[in-house]
């Protein structure tokens, strides 16, 4: 992140979901641990409650302190239920989900189900979507009204390209044999290719694929083409836990990358 601590320093943080107080060395943080010792929200999920609140209300407060509206209406997807359950209590909100109801495939139709919204939560999705990626980025546009927010994170780095793990991918389907996993990729045309290497799992070994690694000029600029002006949170709140090292020295925690929140106005 643009502000960096000696790995002693003690951050004292207040967790912006549900108050409690904590205090971390920053070298032991990362934004998939920091782990909050009341509600148990890593340093991404704080993120993406600042986001949120920074949409509606123009200020940064805590989640408990979002003014209760059940006119403004948004969605998340496959959203952690931490936030997900405080946010159905003070707005018409609802958790969408791939692989069950609600569903919401954000490059089929699915997106006709869900327009008129105030805002949009999605994190962690869009590095799993299968091509053409393009119109999952219109398609949660067309959900917003205009002025509408998408509250977005996903792994990109400061590569100006993305790097697309299996080009012409557009079926897949993962075996594992001994201690190998191996990808079987469909091609448009009907062909197959096997991928040995370099297979990413998010959530352990045979769970979820990653399909690509965002360059950060390459994903903002797909965020714009979609109608959308992003601003990047890169710099570290250290006051609400949201933080983690420039320099990941933690490899077993996987995830490399920046995977800073982005909040995006429908325009």
């Amino acid at each position: 992140m643009e502000t960096d601590f000696a790995a002693d320093h003690i951050i004292d943080y207040k967790c912006n979901i549900c108050g409690h107080k904590n205090n971390l060395a920053a070298g032991d943080f990362h934004r998939e641990a920091a782990i909050c010792g009341g509600c148990g929200s890593n340093a991404r999920f704080r993120g993406i409650i600042h986001g949120l609140s920074m949409a509606l209300m123009k200020t940064s407060v805590p989640l408990p302190k979002f003014t209760k509206d059940r006119y403004v209406k948004g969605i998340g997807m496959s959203e952690w239920d931490g936030y997900a359950k405080v946010l159905k209590k003070k707005y018409d909100f609802t958790n969408t989900y791939f692989h069950q109801e609600p569903l919401l495939d954000i490059t089929s139709d699915d997106w006709q189900k869900f327009t008129d919204l105030d805002f949009v939560i999605c994190t962690e999705v869009f590095e799993h979507v299968l091509q053409p990626l393009q119109v999952g980025f219109e398609n949660m546009r067309k959900m917003l009204k205009k002025g509408g927010h998408l509250v977005f994170s996903t792994p990109f780095n400061g590569s100006p390209e993305t790097v697309e793990h299996f080009p012409g991918m557009v079926d897949f389907a993962t075996c594992q044999i001994g201690e190998d996993w191996l990808v079987v990729s469909r091609k448009a045309d009907g062909s197959y290719e096997i991928y040995d290497q370099n297979i990413i799992f998010h959530g352990g070994p045979g769970t979820v694929l990653e399909m690509r690694m965002f360059g950060r000029e390459s994903l903002l600029a797909q965020l714009r083409a979609a109608g959308f002006a992003p601003t990047v949170f890169s710099q570290a709140i250290p006051e609400i836990g949201y933080y983690w090292p420039k320099v990941m020295d933690r490899p077993e925690l996987g995830y490399p990358g920046e995977h800073y929140v982005i909040l995006c106005e429908a325009i």
